[in-house]
């Protein structure tokens, strides 16, 4: 199988048993995870096109209910290639246990994006969901909430994550998403032979 470093991105040709297995990355020296089996059985995702105004939009009028349960729902429609890949409702729940949720919010939102680039990289295109973006963004919506019980700059900041980091962050999630099931439904000319 050809899987490509978390870090540097060169890609490496690995036999079937490094599936699930540490493997360390030739060029940069750093180690992953290749993925398990589910992986190289071909199991592909179910993502769906979603129109990025409309997943903003229903943002707003929801007060960001909508776009942090939709994104947590995402969850579902991709093979779990590690045990913690969460499910849908696994990710989604969790979101609502006091304190939990604290660690919760960023670490779902950063898990997404790296289940979106690895679908992305098996279809052969480049990272393109925010994975840069997920932890600040979690950070600063348990800094708000947290900072909520303490002083009324908590409900501004809080404010900014859902008014302003938030909408930006489902948004360049829901592009690569559409942007790999564009590319994806598009056919490969045939080969010249």
């Amino acid at each position: 199988m050809k899987i490509a470093c978390n870090y540097c991105g060169a890609w490496h040709d690995l036999d079937d048993t490094c599936a699930g297995r540490t493997i360390r990355c030739t060029d940069c020296g750093k180690s992953f995870v290749a993925p398990t089996d589910l992986a190289l059985t071909g199991q592909r995702h179910l993502l769906a096109s979603f129109p990025v105004a409309s997943l903003v939009l229903l943002h707003y009028i929801t007060a960001g209910a909508f776009s942090v349960m939709y994104l947590n729902l995402l969850h579902e429609r991709m093979p779990r290639l590690r045990r913690d890949d969460p499910s849908a409702t696994v990710a989604l729940g969790l979101c609502f246990v006091p304190l939990f949720n604290l660690y919760w919010f960023a670490f779902s939102l950063h898990r997404l994006c790296v289940r979106i680039n690895e679908q992305r990289r098996y279809a052969g295109l480049e990272d393109k969901a925010p994975a840069w973006l997920a932890i600040p963004v979690g950070v600063l919506f348990a800094c708000g909430l947290t900072a909520t019980f303490f002083t009324t700059a908590g409900f501004f900041i809080w404010g900014s994550v859902g008014a302003v980091a938030l909408p930006i962050f489902a948004g360049m999630v829901q592009h690569s998403v559409n942007d790999l099931c564009e590319r994806q439904a598009v056919p490969m000319p045939a080969p010249v032979l």
